[in-house]
């Protein structure tokens, strides 16, 4: 059934793109690479902790035809968490080629990035957005006790390769000298939510029908869009926050009947 819902939808949005193109400028046409720093209530990402609070210090979102991707920083009394969210429009053959594990992407945030790391082992839980993996950590030259997370669902299950639709990743890093157990990982874990997923939203930007609507509503043009992702890319700011890879590159079209990349 959600095959042949799929269907219908990517001829519709095929019709659709055909007729924009022609009539650039018409409202609803799709947005093509957008970024914007969007207000705290609004974006995808949750997240709440007692020492960071539920209110992000920081959130970027990108967009593009096959792609959002949500960035949210918190910090406070000393801990600092940052998560990444990418998901696929409903109505399009795309999805992520994600091969990393967490220890991938630990080490590229900028907090962590050369810093001296003692690993324990992955482990996969369910929490409240579905089974993610998480692998506790410590940043030996910072005397930090962390965690990192990754969950993939939604398996795009016309793709030949049964890649998933979304992604997400992130850490978590307690106060210098606080040690992190692993009762506190778990319950840390079930406080990482999604719009839409996790809880209802009235300011829910949907990924069928307003996949857009944040990235419209806060984007301010070229020069802010540039400012946003170096945001999220940790450029130019003093904390030791943001991933330089943002926004990312991992969203690829497939054939559902196999044959021709539709990449090239």
């Amino acid at each position: 059934m959600k095959s042949i819902r799929k269907v219908a939808l990517a001829i519709l949005l095929t019709a659709t793109v055909g007729v924009l193109s022609a009539c650039e400028g018409l409202p609803g046409q799709l947005p093509g690479p957008k970024a914007a720093e969007l207000p705290p209530e609004h974006g995808l990402i949750l997240f709440a902790a007692d020492t960071v609070g539920d209110t992000p210090k920081r959130r970027v979102q990108y967009a593009d035809n096959e792609q959002r991707v949500d960035y949210a920083l918190y910090q406070g009394g000393g801990a600092q968490a940052e998560f990444i969210y990418m998901e696929t429009p409903y109505s399009l053959w795309v999805a992520f080629e994600f091969p990393y594990t967490i220890r991938d992407k630990v080490r590229v945030w900028k907090l962590s990035k050369g810093q001296p790391m003692e690993w324990d082992e992955a482990v996969l839980t369910r929490t409240a957005l579905g089974q993610v993996f998480y692998r506790p950590y410590r940043l030996t030259g910072m005397n930090r006790s962390c965690f990192g997370m990754s969950g993939e669902w939604d398996t795009a299950v016309e793709d030949p390769k049964l890649r998933p639709e979304r992604v997400m990743f992130g850490y978590y890093c307690a106060p210098p000298g606080k040690a992190l157990a692993e009762k506190e990982i778990l319950t840390l874990l079930d406080r990482i939510g999604l719009k839409g997923t996790t809880v209802r939203a009235a300011n829910y930007a949907a990924r069928l029908g307003n996949f857009y609507g944040d990235i419209d509503a806060a984007f301010g043009g070229p020069r802010q869009s540039a400012r946003a992702v170096e945001l999220a890319q940790g450029l130019k700011t003093p904390d030791p926050a943001g991933i330089d890879e943002f926004p990312f590159d991992y969203a690829e079209y497939y054939n559902p009947g196999g044959g021709t990349d539709l990449n090239k």
